[in-house]
């Protein structure tokens, strides 16, 4: 995304969002990040996150609904990084440039850092289901400051647009498609099971500070079922794990006992639920949906790898070098065999 509108940002861009905020000097990190440009401050004994992205990206009423969304969930004790107003005191500030503008806002730095895989324990499953439960309840009282800040609903993503084309993606795959919709088209949307939820709280996106879980990066913060937050999260640890598995290294589970996937999301879930259920609770229904959400982002990621020409280009090796550590026509198979469905969360 930064490669859209790389050649419009300026080093003068990045000195102007700062001193909006009252930040002088030069940062102290300049932070990785996909969809912006990300810089470490300190603004006297805090430490602040400043990012700038172009409205080629996102526009300001939508940035505005994400800091308002994380002001509300803070005001409500959850374990969230608050926004930092400006001088003028907004939440977004608007720097002119040759085309379009930039967005430049802040917030304070989560305290803690990412976990390694290999310290997970089931005390930080249930800490992780326990904030998600909490931003899940929260959501069903929550309404936007200003309208115009409302967060897009799932089905506003361009991946729902049946007339883009799709290069590289197979028939059967663009009826797959279909099929999801429809499903989706069917589900209730009551506030116990939809809402606003973070769609990709996976583990690179919280940090841990020793006893709780500090979630970040709302950049997709949408409308949608309760299943999809779960969705993302389990996709996301039992890959990750099973890669791990794949390698040999399972040394660092409970007694150095080899899981395989199946084992590992039981141990996985039964912990991340205990936590979850001390905050909110879900249907047995909707914990039905967690396969079909699932293989709704396996199939979102076949999408996105199929198009890339280059990728499609790559050996099969070098497909799999990465998450989801899949060849293409892994990943098609699994998509087309709808692989999550082998698994029953109803048991949970």
């Amino acid at each position: 995304m930064l490669e859209r509108f790389k050649n419009l940002f300026s080093e003068g861009v990045r000195q102007k969002a700062a001193r909006r905020f009252g930040l002088t000097g030069v940062p102290w990190t300049a932070l990785d990040g996909s969809h912006s440009y990300v810089y470490d401050y300190d603004l006297g004994d805090r430490s602040v996150v400043l990012k700038i992205t172009h409205t080629i990206h996102r526009s300001a009423d939508l940035i505005s609904g994400e800091q308002d969304f994380l002001d509300y969930l803070a005001v409500n004790g959850v374990t969230v990084s608050r926004p930092v107003l400006s001088a003028r005191g907004k939440l977004v500030e608007m720097i002119p440039a040759q085309e379009g503008e930039f967005l430049a806002w802040a917030f304070e730095k989560a305290p803690g850092a990412l976990v390694e895989w290999t310290t997970w324990t089931p005390k930080k499953y249930s800490k992780w289901g326990s904030v998600l439960g909490k931003m899940h309840r929260l959501t069903k009282t929550y309404h936007p400051s200003n309208q115009a800040w409302r967060r897009p609903t799932w089905d506003a993503d361009s991946y729902w647009d049946f007339s883009i084309d799709t290069p590289g993606v197979e028939r059967t795959l663009l009826d797959k498609r279909r099929q999801h919709r429809q499903w989706l088209d069917s589900l209730p949307t009551d506030p116990d099971s939809f809402g606003l939820v973070h769609t990709d709280l996976h583990p690179w996106n919280f940090f841990w500070d020793g006893s709780d879980v500090w979630p970040f990066d709302f950049d997709n913060l949408q409308y949608d079922w309760f299943a999809m937050d779960f969705a993302a999260i389990i996709q996301n640890a039992v890959i990750c794990q099973a890669n791990h598995h794949a390698l040999g290294q399972h040394e660092y589970w409970p007694g150095g006992t080899s899981m395989d996937s199946r084992t590992f999301l039981d141990y996985f879930m039964r912990a991340f639920m205990e936590g979850y259920r001390r905050e909110n609770t879900l249907a047995r229904d909707r914990l039905q949906d967690i396969p079909g959400m699932l293989n709704r982002r396996h199939l979102s990621i076949y999408f996105d790898m199929a198009s890339s020409e280059g990728l499609r280009a790559k050996t099969p090796e070098k497909q799999a070098v990465d998450f989801p550590w899949r060849t293409l026509n892994q990943l098609r198979h699994e998509v087309e065999n709808d692989f999550w469905s082998q698994y029953d969360f109803t048991r949970y």
